[in-house]
């Protein structure tokens, strides 16, 4: 008894000293000149652009999913209407996948182009004394 009381008020007293000695921080900045590497999604979600996703943005992009997923409307997700929204997501990657590929291939001819069409590098004239 005398055991389990006195491993309570410890746990209690360092969780009151754990407490005490943490501050509210401010949140960090990100740098200014340096854009932020989220891409894409980051940039879709970031709907203040202040460089976060806040906890509202976060929660503004599952409601526009579930929209997106509930396809009768109903305020209800069926596991029909979540596969034939993933399928239709399946298909929309792979269309993208698909035009990547081509861009790819294009800038990859283009690189072959350039390095055929580049002039021999000139040698240094001698110098003769």
């Amino acid at each position: 008894m005398k055991k389990t009381m006195l491993y309570s008020l410890s746990l209690v007293a360092m969780f009151a000293a754990s407490s005490a000695f943490a501050t509210e921080q401010p949140a960090p900045t990100p740098p200014k000149d340096e854009p932020h590497k989220g891409g894409k999604m980051f940039e879709e979600n970031d709907s203040n652009k202040d460089g976060f996703i806040s906890k509202e943005e976060w929660h503004t992009r599952g409601d526009k999913m579930f929209s997106e997923t509930d396809s009768n409307n109903d305020g209800k997700l069926t596991q029909d209407e979540i596969k034939a929204h993933m399928d239709k997501k399946r298909a929309e990657w792979k269309e993208r996948r698909a035009e990547r590929k081509e861009k790819m291939g294009e800038m990859r001819e283009k690189l072959q182009e350039r390095k055929q069409n580049k002039p021999a590098a000139a040698t240094a004239p001698a110098v003769s004394q």
